[in-house]
């Protein structure tokens, strides 16, 4: 091996990614409104649209690199291993390119992750792109709030088909859900809905979505490739409104709480009946949690207006994930709350639950 300390020294350049990406972080997350504004306003529509995959209905890259990444990996390593052990002479030396070529590819991921989408972390808040105040909800707000939910999702429910065991009969197939995904926040666009800037791409399939359900993932966004993935495997009332929550990540909603908040806005704008019912559903549950950690007698109150169609769904959902609880699901979480952690998340997975205050904020600026 020729020892080049010159090109060494060259390629030490490269690691100023690191710290002028942290630092670029540090200043995104003091200056929201200038986040806003330059990147995810201006910059993040025009970047998301040239990525090339997410227009390929079906494979998904980042499936793709799940796969197959792993193994590449180890082909890596074990090439290294065996040159270094082939060259005795130069072992020090291989052993700190092969340390710096690491860093370097780490460098250049961890800044195009945050060019790519990452810096959608430090926009504003949602609350202010649609301009609603930020008042403080009470007990009753959040009672009435469910209360309204309820009746909505019972609503929607009765106007799709029952098996004869009371749950679900529609079963979207993947084209259905893309289409009417697509669909809906073409109408949001159009109804001017705040963040909403035009659609983009396909959301995917995950070929191997009953392995993913032992995770407890029910989908993934790639930001590399801005592929929005799916699992296909949970139950129909769910696929909706998550295919939607991982397309409103494309648009830009880096915040788990305010993509779910979008998913839900997207779902029931959209008039079509089985996403309205996956959009309520989904938020009734939401806040029907929050309800029950504050008034647990008020919760089973509203419960009990739930139609039983809706309670044999509920059934149905939970009857799905009981055999996957524990294990690498709990391990998927914790990896989960760790990763939001470092996106200036601190409420971890708990942020899920913040959607609800957007709801309240929601209510409150439609109420005259």
């Amino acid at each position: 091996m020729k020892v080049r300390p010159r090109r060494f020294l060259i390629n030490m350049l490269w690691l100023l990614l690191f710290p002028f990406t942290w630092l670029s972080t540090l200043f995104a997350q003091n200056h929201p409104e200038l986040t806003e504004n330059v990147y995810s306003a201006f910059l993040y529509p025009f970047i998301s649209r040239l990525l090339p995959f997410q227009y390929l209905p079906y494979f998904s890259f980042f499936e793709l690199l799940l796969v197959a990444g792993p193994i590449a990996l180890l082909a890596v390593l074990v090439y290294f291993i065996v040159r270094l052990f082939r060259d005795t002479k130069n072992r020090t030396w291989r052993i700190l390119r092969g340390l710096q070529k690491l860093f370097i590819v780490c460098g250049v991921c961890y800044f195009l992750l945050y060019c790519l989408w990452g810096y959608n972390y430090y926009r504003q808040p949602y609350r202010v792109l649609a301009g609603w105040s930020d008042t403080l909800s009470t007990q009753e707000d959040l009672y009435a709030l469910c209360a309204d939910l309820v009746k909505r999702t019972n609503d929607a429910r009765e106007a799709l088909p029952s098996n004869e065991d009371g749950t679900l009969a529609y079963q979207p197939t993947v084209s259905d859900l893309q289409e009417k995904g697509r669909l809906a926040f073409a109408k949001a666009k159009n109804d001017q809905v705040a963040g909403i800037f035009g659609l983009t791409g396909f959301a995917k399939p995950i070929a191997i979505s009953r392995l993913v359900s032992y995770t407890g993932i029910t989908g993934i966004y790639f930001p590399y490739t801005g592929e929005p993935n799916f699992n296909n495997d949970i139950p129909p009332l769910h696929k909706g409104v998550t295919l939607c929550h991982e397309m409103a990540h494309r648009q830009g909603f880096a915040r788990e709480d305010e993509a779910e908040f979008i998913a839900f806005v997207v779902c029931t704008n959209s008039g079509d009946a089985y996403l309205c019912y996956s959009g309520y559903y989904m938020a009734a549950a939401r806040a029907m949690d929050q309800l029950h950690d504050v008034d647990a007698d008020a919760y089973y109150e509203l419960y009990g207006l739930y139609s039983p169609e809706i309670v044999a769904d509920i059934h149905a959902e939970r009857a799905y994930w009981r055999p996957f609880e524990g294990g690498m699901k709990d391990i998927s979480a914790q990896i989960n709350d760790t990763y939001l952690k470092t996106q200036n998340l601190s409420d971890g997975v708990q942020s899920y639950g913040r959607m609800v205050d957007l709801m309240l904020a929601q209510r409150r600026a439609d109420t005259p």
